[in-house]
């Protein structure tokens, strides 16, 4: 009769096991290891001593049918330990040391686990964590001594140190301690060097999104410094929101993300522009909604935060979000007088119309000369003085709205210069529309 499937699966097992452990001595936990995806809610311990025990009763067999003899037995036994070596010392009456484990030198077990997961709680507690997740890192020497085992058992069915390492310490951190595992976004990697037994803290920023307004002129986006080292402007965002919440945060600093920016001395008013705010490294992570918002509160700049945000929402932010449609308020004075008639076809020339720009010249010094295409959709205007109108800009995000105004030297056609037949000057620039969608 043939052996059934489960019967050659059995045997397979063992005869991988036995030549393992003929040539390398393998803790509990280092043999469970390699067959890791046989069974349920065993731990990899278990596995290795289940089948040292089966191993134990086959070796017992084979030395009453003299297959094998003593000095076999007694390699087994050194390489497998416990329950080998009492089978061994029960025959012969002999003590025998087992050696130390090929792959950890018999350093897992529940007692090495236990005292990683409380350095790790410990650490998380420092960092008023709540989730986190567990990394493992290696030696060279241990992941070829690993590697090696692997590649002659020839399974595919063991799992890596770093893996075992890390459920058994995260669950005992879960279990023991009351911290969430995330997989996902958690508060703080915990990062076991398995060589040192040192744990140390990767800590992910917070990131939340909203939009801020910028209600007065000449403040710069970043601190904006001279070659000499002094602020060319007074004031930044990002220094408005250091100072409003890096304290409450326990944090490195704040970073600002924005669907793009605008020029420094161009005010953000209206709708306000999107942006993350990412906090780094904070030692402190649960901060109160409400609390924020009102932090961030006040005449010159202000911003309101909705809710948290990610990576995904910055990459999009300064791709395809920094290229939707905007609105822009400009104070425009001319050289020569002009009419309301000639406002009238400055309006009619800029329906839907394509625009095309040459890198401005103030900015050649920092990006390269390129041909940018944008579209004007609608231009609507207020003659206020015979040499000064205010017009309402729509137009797609991207363009460069002052040279739109004087044509920059004719990088940038058809300019209002070019409409009108004498030349404009943008005054002062105001923002108030960012569409999102």
């Amino acid at each position: 009769m043939e052996e059934s499937s489960t019967e050659n699966q059995s045997a397979k097992i063992i005869k991988t096991a036995k030549a393992l452990l003929a040539r390398y001595p393998l803790c509990h936990h280092c043999l469970g290891r390699q067959f890791a995806k046989y069974g349920l809610q065993l731990k990899n311990s278990e596995r290795g001593y289940a089948i040292k025990t089966i191993l134990q009763m086959i070796l017992h067999k084979e030395l009453q049918d003299k297959i094998i003899d003593k000095e076999t037995l007694r390699k087994y036994a050194v390489n497998a330990g416990d329950p080998i070596t009492r089978l061994y010392e029960k025959i012969y009456e002999e003590k025998v040391e087992p050696a130390k484990c090929y792959i950890c030198g018999n350093k897992l077990g529940e007692e090495y686990f236990e005292d990683l997961a409380r350095k790790v709680a410990e650490l998380l507690e420092q960092y008023n964590a709540y989730t986190f997740i567990v990394g493992v890192s290696l030696s060279q020497e241990t992941m070829l001594r690993e590697i090696e085992v692997s590649s002659f058992s020839g399974l595919e069915t063991s799992e890596s140190i770093k893996n075992e390492i890390k459920r058994e310490v995260g669950k005992i951190v879960r279990d023991k301690y009351g911290y969430i595992p995330d997989f996902d976004r958690p508060d703080v990697m915990v990062i076991i060097d398995y060589e040192t037994d040192m744990v140390r803290a990767v800590v992910n920023p917070i990131l939340f999104e909203g939009r801020y307004w910028k209600r007065g002129r000449n403040i710069s986006h970043t601190i904006w410094l001279s070659k000499t080292g002094i602020k060319e402007y007074p004031y930044s965002l990002e220094e408005f929101f250091n100072d409003r919440l890096r304290e409450i945060f326990e944090s490195e600093r704040i970073v600002l993300h924005a669907s793009g920016r605008e020029d420094v001395d161009a005010r953000m008013l209206g709708t306000g522009r999107p942006m993350v705010i990412e906090v780094k490294n904070p030692r402190f992570r649960y901060v109160d909604m409400d609390l924020i918002n009102e932090l961030l509160r006040s005449t010159l700049i202000e911003a309101e935060i909705t809710g948290y945000s990610s990576r995904a929402k910055i990459e999009y932010l300064k791709g395809e979000g920094s290229k939707k449609r905007k609105a822009y308020k400009i104070l425009v004075y001319t050289a020569e007088p002009i009419t309301s008639d000639k406002l009238r076809m400055l309006e009619e020339e800029y329906r839907n119309r394509v625009i095309h720009q040459r890198t401005p010249k103030r900015i050649l010094r920092r990006k390269k000369d390129t041909l940018r295409i944008r579209r004007v959709y609608e231009v609507k205007t207020k003659l206020l003085h015979n040499k000064l109108f205010e017009a309402i800009v729509y137009c797609d995000g991207g363009l460069y709205v002052k040279e739109l105004v004087h044509g920059d030297d004719g990088r940038t056609t058809p300019s209002f210069s070019d409409v009108l037949g004498v030349q404009a000057y943008p005054l002062e620039l105001d923002v108030f529309v960012v569409e999102t969608k």
